[in-house]
């Protein structure tokens, strides 16, 4: 037999979930009834509108014969001004009668029954490369133009389309608790017992987290973008793989472990203090374990970042002016004799130049950052040392950032330019005789892309956006290879 006790406290817990239900219920109703009255007073105003519009006195002066059947200045004026207004009626009638249908739209049933949200972007990528690069879809570099051999490339697809879940659940020690995940199509192209491929390609997971939000405390374990690094430029072209990928964007998703505290200095200003531990990704496999190097050293990378932010005053779109510096750090294990120290020194911003315009970017120092995108996707640097002549192993030095302009000219329409660079250091590349019968791209120590994109939104959810790009690539010696990149991306936002 079960003891009183416990008879009472899940009677209490259940009395509890029945009241909390019951006050949500309760909410909405008056929701409900706050917008149904104010569409009959809208309506009523509509209606008073149109009948001093039906009854409004037509005039026709003849003592000037060109305005002979027209209005008045002030006549013609008040009609324009009264048109104006029925639109704008109308247009707030509709999204009332929205906001209605949102709360009456059948919402998505889980095991936890807390609320789930679906969002998405079905998304039409066409691309035109004049000149040879790695990826005819998302090129990062551009290679030679060998005699004979096609010198472009053109296709479209829809790999890019996205899909994403965000979840919220119960206040777990009085913080809110929330769950994120994402997938697009970009995962590789599959091919069948046929032979052909299926250039759709395979489903993928971006990113994923889990936080708990207090109001100046975050935690969150998750596969997201670092946090020493955590800007990319806009662009729709490149959303499977951020814009200025191999050009000083080090945005590569990771999993990892991070906390903010967030710390106020007035009403609008906070500065936020980061730390996590992070497992980047590996450009190889390199042990016989199949461990990236960061995990066969068997200790997590370590990362921080240190921001002011401003945010912009209240009733006006949010553009916040923020001043980020970042570090990470870890060991990479190749070999007993060779063990190479990965590090990084970070710095970002966001400023607000003036109503319409934007400066952000990103800037960063440091030494095998390959994981995140950086020195062209290398780590390290394996050749012989030209005075034993034994093979030996570098960490790659680099530095590089990028810059985006934004300028908004409506709602609906801005405009986007953005310059990125990575410069690997050629004294990595003097310490070694490299073969050239190696994996070329271990020959490329620098890289950059000059980026231009329109953004239009005739309709929130609707999206096209023409761009065009050209990348340059060096290797070790010669001349830079250039690639031009035009495409058209449309999407339909959910």
């Amino acid at each position: 037999m079960k003891p009183a006790n416990a008879d009472d406290g899940r009677a209490a817990d259940i009395e509890n979930r029945l009241n909390a239900v019951t006050n949500t219920l309760n909410q909405t109703q008056q929701l409900l009834e706050q917008s149904m009255q104010e569409i009959r007073r809208l309506r009523g105003e509509l209606e008073t509108l149109r009948s001093q519009a039906s009854t409004k006195p037509s005039f026709s002066g003849v003592a000037n014969p060109g305005t002979l059947g027209a209005e008045p200045a002030s006549a013609a004026s008040s009609s324009v001004s009264t048109k104006e207004d029925m639109e704008a009626l109308h247009e707030e009638q509709d999204a009332l009668q929205a906001e209605i249908k949102q709360h009456e739209q059948t919402k998505v049933e889980t095991t936890s029954k807390y609320p789930v949200r679906i969002s998405g972007l079905v998304l039409f990528n066409a691309f035109s490369n004049a000149g040879v690069v790695d990826d005819a879809e998302l090129p990062v570099l551009a290679l030679p133009r060998n005699p004979g051999s096609s010198h472009g490339s053109s296709g479209a697809s829809l790999r890019q389309t996205l899909l994403a879940l965000e979840a919220t659940g119960p206040r777990i020690g009085g913080a809110r608790s929330a769950a994120e995940v994402s997938i697009d199509f970009f995962g590789g192209v599959s091919s069948n017992t046929y032979g052909y491929s299926n250039s759709q390609g395979s489903v993928r997971m971006r990113q994923s987290k889990v936080s708990l939000d207090w109001d100046k405390t975050t935690a969150e374990a998750g596969y997201t973008v670092p946090l020493f690094s955590p800007l990319s430029p806009t662009s729709y072209t490149t959303v499977a793989q951020p814009a200025l990928s191999g050009s000083g964007n080090l945005w590569m998703w990771s999993p990892q472990i991070r906390v903010e505290q967030r710390i106020p200095l007035s009403d609008r200003s906070r500065v936020g203090l980061e730390a996590g531990l992070i497992s980047p990704p590996s450009p190889n496999y390199v042990s016989t374990q199949l461990d990236t190097p960061v995990e066969a050293s068997r200790r997590p990378g370590y990362e921080g970042r240190v921001s002011y932010r401003v945010d912009s005053k209240a009733g006006t779109v949010s553009r916040p002016f923020v001043l980020g510096i970042g570090a990470y750090s870890a060991s990479q294990f190749y070999h007993s004799s060779t063990q190479i120290h990965s590090w990084a020194v970070t710095a970002d911003w966001q400023i607000p130049l003036s109503q319409h315009l934007e400066l952000s970017g990103e800037a960063y120092r440091g030494r095998a950052l390959g994981g995140f995108g950086g020195s062209t996707y290398k780590d390290v640097l394996t050749g012989t040392d030209p005075v034993s002549g034994a093979n030996r192993t570098v960490g790659l030095d680099s530095v590089g950032g990028w810059s985006q302009l934004k300028v908004r000219f409506t709602p609906s329409l801005e405009a986007n330019g953005m310059f990125g660079m990575d410069n690997a250091f050629a004294s990595n590349f003097d310490s070694l005789v490299l073969s050239t019968t190696d994996n070329p791209l271990q020959l490329y120590a620098r890289n950059q892309s000059v980026v231009g994109n329109l953004i239009f939104r005739p309709k929130t959810y609707l999206i096209f956006s023409p761009e065009y790009r050209r990348i340059k690539s060096w290797r070790y010696t010669g001349p830079a290879n250039v690639a031009d990149i035009f495409s058209l991306s449309a999407g339909f936002q959910f």
